[in-house]
């Protein structure tokens, strides 16, 4: 089994608004209403993947009951801590008139270091009766940038694999605590090394550094152009199939329940990577926050192409 983290949840609105013009007042179709967050989105994918799954994390107030109540019948197992507040809303802008999506995210509700602890104590109950817990999104305010590394630590301990899926220095701490995969998009990569990274070389060897600064694979997602994946035996370059972008929302969460599959079913890396990039890809022809499927993933994987990166 594979437990998803998710301390920062989220109901995730979409939105198209054609012409959006900020500043000025503007008519909207909602589109969708869904449980968010990027472990939410993780476990969604993973049981879509066939994984048995369930999900761990903080909820507050309506939104987060909404969240629970989705999970639930979405066959999904979740145990949330409650925590006083209101779960946040992040609305999605889809404008087809220029093509842009436009994200605006809450900071969300505040999680005390009493209910951190109460959290940890549940980590150590599921932890060891799971192979992977994959640690996905911000963290909610309250928390110090320790808390993945933490969190992660206490997961090796308990004989369970670890994924990271954030930002900044919880990024850099989870790095560091021994983690067996990261999934950064290059923005994310770029804030970490505080540089831009234009070129494929470039890319590699951002790769390469959070291989040396701990992680045993790093994925790198880049959008339309693919993602750079890298473990020690080398550096792997990915082009996605070409599909009519619908919504970006999720692909990256799908790319990682990709990769967690990947890890569970022993896969050797060259697979995993070429069949999280097609689930991505599979994700964005979709609307709204709906994520691909198994099958909808493997229509695609022969369409994705794999070559070495530029030598180090």
């Amino acid at each position: 089994m594979i437990a998803t983290v998710t301390l920062n949840p989220a109901v995730d609105k979409s939105l198209t608004v054609m012409d959006f013009a900020p500043g000025k007042t503007n008519r909207a179709e909602v589109t969708g209403i869904d449980a968010g967050g990027k472990g939410v989105n993780v476990a969604r994918a993973a049981h879509r993947f066939g994984l048995p799954v369930c999900t761990l994390g903080f909820a507050a107030g309506r939104n987060g009951r909404f969240i629970l109540d989705e999970l639930a019948a979405s066959g999904i197992p979740a145990d949330f801590i409650d925590v006083p507040g209101e779960t946040r809303v992040n609305l999605k802008i889809q404008d087809p008139a220029h093509g842009t999506e436009t994200e605006i995210n809450e900071p969300g509700f505040q999680v005390s270091r009493t209910h951190l602890d109460e959290f940890r104590t549940k980590l150590r109950e599921y932890a060891p009766r799971c192979d992977l817990v994959v640690f996905s999104g911000s963290l909610p305010p309250g928390l110090s940038p320790e808390t993945y590394g933490d969190l992660i630590a206490i997961t090796r301990r308990c004989g369970a694999t670890a994924v990271l899926d954030t930002v900044g220095e919880p990024l850099r701490r989870g790095l560091t605590a021994g983690v067996e995969l990261v999934k950064p998009n290059r923005a994310e990569v770029e804030y970490l090394f505080q540089k831009p990274l234009r070129s494929p070389q470039e890319l590699a060897d951002a790769a390469r550094s959070m291989l040396q600064m701990g992680a045993q694979q790093v994925v790198i997602s880049l959008g339309a152009e693919g993602a750079v994946g890298a473990t020690r035996e080398g550096v792997l370059m990915a082009r996605p199939p070409r599909v009519e972008l619908r919504s970006s929302v999720g692909a990256g969460d799908a790319m990682v329940a990709a990769l967690a599959y990947g890890i569970v079913r022993h896969l050797p890396f060259r697979d995993a990577f070429r069949f999280a990039v097609a689930a991505s890809a599979a994700t964005v022809a979709r609307n709204g926050t709906k994520l691909a499927d198994f099958a909808a993933a493997q229509e695609l994987l022969g369409q994705v192409r794999i070559d070495s990166a530029v030598a180090a």
